[in-house]
């Protein structure tokens, strides 16, 4: 195979609603108009309508994993790329295995970089920029979680029952065990968290999660979400990005922040290159990142209309215009602290403009 594997999320509301179902249903859709699939990682095989969806779709035997003593068993990445298959159905995106090194994500990007396609499934609790929402109005602590820009980066679709079925299916075992049943429907699924986590996931997919958020916690009367930082960066997509993103990344583990990167696609100046964005977003999906592109009249008034938005704790953008540059022509940081003055506004400067004095 050549090339990268495309990625196809279904995105859950909330566990139970059916994205494993959804799932294997376009697994075998597929496998039945010529493709080779195959199952790479299931969750809860014991359920009938999971059993029916499987039965004759061939499986990837599983990698045992040894780890204090214990066995466990987890996707082998090795053999789901040997085993030839042109599409690979793998739950769970949020796993990460017991010793803590490895993330199924990053398992499911070695899969999509050998030219194999991926199919798999996570829940909105499960995003990055969305799970601290979650676990203050469910009043279930934080869960694993997956970088909002390896979700973006293939295409999603969103999986949702309402709340009154999605009670009925809780109800009689479908989802939990029946000595589980009391507690999950009177605690996490609750109509109105029901309700509150559809909410979000249609803001993400919207880009205003945040927004959402706080809305939803303020109605509860939850406050403002506790160390709710973000840390907006501007990438130009020039060739001093790099540095701004990686000097952002290191701000935002420091300040317990999460990131975002945007950059702004304006119409009086000529688009970077291509490959240097796909860079760019790449090197901020390592880092922990959300990779954004926008459209804007100018960088700095899309970029102080974006940290407005989601409520940022701080922006970083590169310096790079000598001071000559800056008298004619201003620069962004100068705009953004005009625009935003209650928001601190880093500059990284690039070896250009040191080399000038700038």
């Amino acid at each position: 195979m050549s090339g990268r594997g495309s990625l196809r999320t279904y995105l859950g509301t909330a566990p139970g609603v059916g994205k494993t179902y959804a799932m294997l249903s376009e697994g075998r859709r597929r496998a039945q108009a010529g493709e080779r699939v195959m199952v790479g990682w299931l969750e809860g095989k014991d359920r009938a309508a999971t059993r029916e969806q499987l039965r004759d779709l061939a499986v990837v035997e599983p990698l045992e994993v040894v780890y204090r003593g214990s066995t466990f068993l987890d996707l082998d990445v090795e053999a789901v790329v040997a085993s030839g298959a042109e599409v690979v159905l793998i739950d769970e995106l949020a796993h990460r295995r017991p010793d803590g090194i490895r993330r199924r994500h990053e398992d499911i990007a070695e899969v999509l970089a050998s030219g194999t396609s991926v199919i798999t499934t996570t829940n909105v609790a499960n995003l990055r920029s969305v799970r601290d929402y979650v676990a203050r109005i469910t009043g279930v602590g934080a869960v694993e979680c997956v970088p909002d820009e390896f979700v973006r980066s293939g295409e999603v679709v969103l999986v949702d029952l309402a709340p009154d079925t999605m009670r009925r299916r809780i109800a009689s075992g479908a989802v939990f065990s029946l000595d589980q049943v009391g507690g999950a429907l009177a605690d996490y699924f609750r109509v109105s968290n029901l309700e509150a986590l559809a909410q979000l996931a249609q803001a993400w997919m919207a880009g205003r999660e945040q927004v959402v958020g706080d809305d939803l916690l303020a109605s509860r009367g939850l406050g403002v979400l506790a160390g709710a930082h973000l840390v907006i960066a501007g990438d130009s997509g020039s060739n001093w990005g790099e540095e701004v993103i990686r000097q952002s990344a290191r701000l935002a583990r420091g300040e317990d922040a999460t990131l975002v990167v945007i950059h702004v696609n304006t119409s009086d100046g000529s688009p970077p290159p291509t490959a240097r964005i796909e860079d760019h977003r790449r090197l901020t999906s390592e880092l922990g990142g959300t990779y954004l592109e926008i459209d804007g009249e100018s960088s700095a008034v899309a970029l102080a209309g974006a940290a407005r938005e989601r409520g940022a704790t701080r922006v970083v953008v590169a310096h790079h215009r000598s001071r000559l540059g800056e008298l004619a022509h201003g620069s962004t940081s100068k705009r953004l602290r005009r625009l935003l003055p209650d928001t601190p506004v880093e500059e990284v400067r690039s070896r250009a403009a040191e080399a000038t004095g700038g």
